[in-house]
């Protein structure tokens, strides 16, 4: 958004506000309204201000986020910004109740035992898409944890240590090799009802030791307890480095026979399957791993004119503003005494996205798209809110989708907007002036209700992403907030 477009939305503001002010003496007319108007002292007319306040912007690293994915990233890729390496710790959820069949009833009262023999287990990946080059091929590895198990209350970052929960040695391994995928030209794949498409999907046969071992397992009355017998699985990449995959779904099936005695006839074989899936009911970790990002995040530090925030929980931007300036100021401003009642009426943060269509001139990276959905919230407020999973608040946490504008030359401006007169207004009317008030840019993902708009969950964004923004230090256009208030007095 371009410095004249910001004034002249700010002088339209103003506009609306002062001949709304003035509406109040309205009612009045003729020699009435000249009367009324010429009895009001200088104190008591209402006062309206519009200020420009600078911000502070600058990069830091998100060393670990927690959050409980509903997605997952799987693979090694070079990027713009740095390397990133993603693997899966999770368990899976425990079939409450479920008994391998261990008896046929052959009459009514007449019944006899079997013997279940297991044929094989496989886990399934099911991918929607990749980033990164399609045609180039991975390995994918997967790990029995045998250390211990993830709680179901426990925070975990997302670059937590493997070490803690896997031995990484031979007998923790429970695939035979690597099961080497091409994401673009997939071995298999799957119908979903949901979407009424195929969806690639990896096979990977476990080791016929695992299986057995997997097979003896027999408590399925809790969750707790079948986690005592199988902690969970560690899915990683050992090979290839050109592309991430964006794993949808994750499930393990084993597969069983008995044999069904048959007095007159041929025994018959009978084969039997039963899945074990990766749900909401079940911990999972998506660990990201970055390599070099101190050497990236020091090369992009030296841009003064653009900030980034490149998701997953990569490097953010950090914005800082003075609280004491903004009030002193406004104090100034509005000539405030104790019974002076003063009004934010709107506190705009803008912050504008460097952003182009790509064409065939141009073509843009997949790393270098906006995030559709930006979270402005308050640096100490940052874990607590996703820890908690905890709503929006306009003292707490603001959110803006990437918007667009055109001005009068067809020019497309994109940029996030916040409205920040909630959270001004609450720590003027509590007297916390408290220094530097410290928020953080993060890409996010929305869950809203399926029947209404109502917004069920904000989770930092799992897609690869880069937004390019304008910085607090940029020459022409730098980012600060415009505000707007008013006050007059309130004698008591």
């Amino acid at each position: 958004m371009t410095a004249y477009w910001k004034r002249m939305r700010n002088n339209w503001v103003v506009g609306i506000v002062v001949l709304t002010c003035l509406s109040l003496f309205s009612s009045c007319n003729g020699d009435t309204h000249s009367a009324g108007e010429s009895i009001l002292s200088e104190e008591d007319r209402i006062k309206v201000k519009s200020d420009t306040f600078g911000v502070v912007s600058a990069l830091d690293s998100c060393m670990a986020i927690a959050l409980t994915p509903d997605s997952f990233l799987l693979g090694e890729c070079e990027t713009h910004f740095g390397t990133i390496k993603a693997d899966i710790l999770t368990q899976l959820a425990c079939p409450e109740g479920f008994t391998y069949p261990d008896q046929v009833v052959l009459a009514p009262g007449d019944t006899l035992q079997i013997d279940p023999i297991v044929d094989s287990v496989c886990l399934y990946l099911y991918y929607n898409t990749w980033y990164g080059d399609g045609s180039s091929p991975l390995g994918i590895n997967v790990y029995e944890m045998d250390r211990q198990t993830l709680l179901e209350n426990e925070r975990y970052p997302s670059n937590l240590q493997i070490g803690d929960y896997c031995s990484l040695d031979e007998s923790t391994r429970i695939t035979n090799y690597s099961t080497i995928v091409v994401p673009q030209t997939p071995a298999d794949s799957s119908y979903s009802s949901e979407t009424e498409q195929y969806i690639p999907t990896i096979r990977i046969k476990l080791s016929n030791k695992f299986a057995k071992r997997f097979f003896e397992v027999k408590d399925f009355s809790t969750q707790q307890a079948f986690n005592q017998q199988f902690k969970g699985l560690y899915i990683c990449t050992d090979f290839g480095g050109s592309n991430v995959l964006y794993i949808s779904d994750i499930a393990m099936t084993v597969f069983y026979h008995f044999t069904m005695p048959r007095p007159s006839a041929t025994d018959s074989v009978i084969y039997d399957t039963k899945s074990f899936y990766v749900n909401e009911e079940v911990r999972q970790v998506n660990r990201y791993v970055y390599p070099n990002r101190p050497e990236i995040l020091e090369k992009y530090s030296q841009v003064t004119d653009t900030n980034y925030i490149v998701s997953p929980a990569n490097i953010y931007t950090h914005l800082s503003v003075n609280v004491d300036s903004v009030f002193n100021r406004i104090s100034e401003q509005l000539g405030e005494t104790d019974d002076y009642r003063v009004y934010m009426n709107r506190a705009n943060l803008t912050v504008d996205v460097l952003y182009e269509e790509s064409s065939s001139e141009r073509p843009r990276d997949q790393w270098d798209l906006p995030a559709s959905q930006m979270l402005l919230v308050l640096e100490d407020k940052m874990d607590r809110f996703f820890t908690k999973n905890e709503l929006l608040s306009d003292t707490v946490a603001i959110l803006s989708s990437l918007n667009t504008s055109v001005d009068s030359l067809s020019n497309v401006s994109y940029y996030y907007s916040y409205d920040l007169s909630g959270l001004f207004t609450h720590l003027w009317r509590t007297n916390q002036q408290q220094g530097d008030l410290r928020f953080v840019l993060v890409p996010v993902s929305v869950q809203t209700a399926q029947s209404s708009s109502s917004i069920l969950s904000v989770r930092p964004l799992q897609t690869i992403s880069a937004t390019h923004i304008r910085s607090a230090k940029d020459s022409d256009y730098p980012m600060d907030i415009e505000m707007l208030y008013s006050g007059f007095n309130n004698p008591r």
